[in-house]
This record gives C-alpha cells, structure tokens and sequence, in this order.
C-alpha cells in the first residue's frame, strides 16, 4: 500500500525532475562551449544562464499583484 501510494509521487515528480535535469545539461553544455572559445565566457555565460533562471523561477513563484485598485 505504501508502495503504491510512493510511486505514484515518484511519477508526479519525476517529469519535473527530468525537465530540471535537461535544463542543467543545457546551460552546462551552453557554457562549455563558450569556455571552448574564450575560457573566461564560460563563467559568464553559465553565470549568466543561471542568473536568468532563477529570476525566472523566482517572478513565476511570486504572488500575483493584490486588485485594490491602485493600479
């Protein structure tokens, strides 16, 4: 029964997870190939790609503006 009930949460979570995992290997490929042109935009493209993730992930996480009318 516990089985049961563990699995399914493993298949709601896991397409995530695997999205998470395809757009790390993205940027980690990204910025590898930067590195390969110039070592030091490596960094700064990685930087820069994870930057914009997390600002992405933070706006989309965030609570939706109050209607009060003041806007």
């Amino acid at each position: 029964m516990h089985l049961h009930r563990g699995l399914r949460a493993a298949a709601r979570v896991a397409p995530k997870f695997l999205r998470d995992l395809a757009g790390l290997a993205a940027v980690a490929a990204i910025s590898f190939g930067a590195w390969l042109a110039w070592p030091p935009a490596g960094f700064m493209v990685g930087g820069a790609l994870v930057l914009a993730g997390v600002l992405l992930t933070a706006r989309q996480d965030a609570p939706p503006p109050a209607a009060d009318g003041d806007g």
